[in-house]
């Protein structure tokens, strides 16, 4: 997998306002960025679980912890998916 380094500077008294190191803030960004594009619908889940750094389960636990929704559908496609279990299911 080619990779790319990005970089940026944050002052040190933020990171004490944080009162977290670099490493868990650039956890944090990373999680968060991969939060916003999702939301955004530039990034997949997988894309967006991927830039988070972390497995795309454990992607989606984050996502409804934070009460966010993962599957977003809209009431035709509901109602399309419903009418395909009604098929599958003839006796109900």
């Amino acid at each position: 997998m080619n990779t790319e380094t990005v970089s940026f500077e944050i002052p040190q008294a933020i990171l004490a306002s944080l009162k977290v190191g670099n490493v868990e803030l650039a956890r944090n960004i990373r999680l968060l960025a991969a939060i916003a594009y999702f939301r955004e619908r530039k990034l997949s889940l997988g894309k967006a679980a991927e830039l988070a750094g972390m497995g795309r389960l454990d992607f989606m636990d984050v996502l409804s912890d934070k009460g966010l929704v993962i599957f977003d559908y809209d009431e035709s496609m509901v109602t399309s998916e419903l009418d395909g279990v009604d098929q599958l299911n003839p006796s109900t």
